[in-house]
């Protein structure tokens, strides 16, 4: 268990490094991840535009990766290199968007229900202990449904932009590789995550006793979205870290 956290926490520190010295670009990642898949798809008439975001999002990782790729190699990044390595293989590619889309409509369907009669509760009862049961349990569900995702394309459009695998192989071994490596993965996960709520906490206690004035609620909401942006790059960082590391 010793070792399994030793390598968690390298994963982690070489990461952080990463970030560090591309900061500004790695928040330009972290807010083009947060405004594709949370900010455009909140806004009413927008959800189209969020469709399209999930059969492009296995390209900018790719793009996204390329570039820690270079800086943690301490090489040039060339911005047309990606393209040229992703043409050949658009097809593979965009099977894995649209098996990311497919399994969106699945877990939408599987969970639409519960949380539809979550909302009917929640406008006839004030027990909110009861709802909180109801919305954790559907949390659960999420994750236990989420987690078989996120391990079958962790690594699968890496695995097919560079090392030339194909949909099927790469699905498999990505989610093999997750599998083999899952305490360290997720422990290193959990430990970037634990960083960015301690962040959002001390950024949140920095403004107690403030005052409530539009400019200081401004500043709180804008230092919150770049932590958010720093944990969203620090989480594209630890995949590229990992990619390395698993298929050498």
């Amino acid at each position: 268990m010793k070792s399994t956290f030793i390598k968690a926490s390298k994963w982690v520190l070489e990461s952080v490094y990463l970030v560090k010295h591309s900061f500004k670009i790695s928040l330009f990642f972290g807010m083009l991840y947060l405004t594709l898949y949370m900010i455009l798809p909140a806004i009413p008439g927008m959800q189209s535009l969020g469709l399209f975001a999930v059969f492009i999002w296995p390209f900018i990782t790719i793009y996204i990766i390329f570039y820690y790729q270079k800086l943690s190699q301490e090489e040039a990044f060339d911005s047309q290199k990606p393209l040229e390595i992703i043409k050949p293989k658009i097809p593979d590619i965009l099977k894995v968007g649209l098996f990311s889309f497919m399994y969106a409509v699945i877990l939408s369907g599987l969970i639409g229900a519960d949380i539809a009669s979550l909302i009917e509760l929640s406008k006839g009862t004030p027990d909110y202990n009861f709802m909180l049961d109801d919305f954790s349990g559907i949390i659960y569900k999420i994750i236990v449904m989420a987690i078989p995702f996120m391990m079958m394309t962790w690594f699968a459009p890496l695995l097919i932009a560079f090392k030339g695998y194909g949909f099927f192989k790469a699905i498999k071994s990505s989610f093999a590789a997750c599998l083999m490596f899952f305490v360290p993965i997720t422990l290193g996960l959990i430990i970037i995550f634990l960083c960015f709520l301690c962040s959002m906490l001390l950024i949140s206690f920095a403004f107690i006793g403030s005052s409530t004035s539009g400019f200081i609620s401004l500043i709180l909401s804008f230092a919150l979205i770049i932590a958010m942006a720093a944990f969203m790059s620090l989480t594209f960082a630890m995949q590229c870290v990992t990619f390395k590391e698993i298929f050498k």
